[in-house]
């Protein structure tokens, strides 16, 4: 009988090791490194395959060649995430597609026709796809910008982001006495003097009510803060309707321009994001 009660509360000791292992290995998994907006990389090898997950089993979404470029949004221990490339298969519900555009917020893209498919990315009300072939309940679609695939980190080499420009100086911030400073010491910014920096900013879209007094037709506000919503940047863009952002939650991608004479800046917008 003692020795049944010693074999017991053995079995039972090393029950409770092993959960506390599992739960130490799984606190220890690393967690995704966003990359910097616009990090780039080049491919190793010839036939790379993209996955629609980080692992080796998941469905294969598209192949890579040797010397393609690629952008990299994210790192995940031994796989990158990387925006698909256009000869990625991306198929949506037909239903929720109509005229070119989808139907409803937050649709599923996946990497095949069926819900058993792995999704890649997600399409917003109105928002514009290019249809490859519609045919019966699935309609396939060329990848939009928000399409990510995964591969694995050794068969692409990331080229290493550019430096950020320098801050501006001024004269406030001279601390040191007049004598020490150059020869040529840096004149105070002219009135007219713009200045630029690539940006990503997070708000809600609006389009401007007073459009024809204002640098932009479309801004980006913070969320309402005591019943007021407050002006982050102007969105300067090529694209003439963002009726589909409007009031939504989204990351701006883009160069911002300041004058020192100007309230509040304009971002020239190279992408933008929903945030769900």
């Amino acid at each position: 009988m003692k020795k049944f009660s010693s074999l017991y509360i053995l079995s039972a000791a090393l029950l409770v090791a092993n959960a506390a292992l599992a739960d130490s290995l799984v606190s220890q998994s690393p967690a995704p490194t966003p990359l910097p907006a616009g990090s780039h990389g080049t491919v190793l090898k010839d036939k790379v395959n993209v996955r629609a997950r980080a692992n080796k089993t998941a469905e294969i979404v598209a192949q890579l060649s040797k010397g393609d470029s690629v952008e990299v949004v994210e790192h995940k221990a031994e796989w990158l995430r990387i925006t698909l490339p256009a000869n990625a298969k991306c198929y949506v519900s037909a239903k929720f597609v109509k005229d070119g555009a989808a139907t409803s917020d937050a649709i599923n893209i996946r990497c095949g026709p069926g819900t058993n498919y792995k999704d890649v990315g997600k399409l917003a009300k109105g928002e514009k796809v290019e249809v490859v072939e519609a045919r019966g309940e699935w309609t396939q679609i060329k990848p939009t910008a928000h399409c990510t695939g995964w591969v694995a980190v050794e068969l692409v080499e990331i080229a290493a982001p550019a430096p950020p420009p320098p801050a501006p100086i001024t004269t406030s911030e001279v601390t040191t006495p007049p004598v020490t400073l150059p020869p040529e010491p840096m004149k105070p910014a002219e009135s007219d003097e713009v200045h630029v920096r690539y940006v990503v900013k997070d708000g809600f879209l609006h389009a401007v009510k007073d459009a024809a007094n204002a640098p932009a037709s479309y801004e980006l506000m913070t969320e309402d803060v005591g019943m007021r919503q407050y002006r982050i940047a102007y969105l300067e863009t090529t694209e003439k309707n963002l009726t589909r952002y409007e009031g939504k939650h989204v990351k701006v991608f883009g160069n911002e321009r300041w004058r020192r004479t100007e309230r509040d800046p304009v971002i020239a917008v190279e992408r933008i994001d929903m945030i769900w």
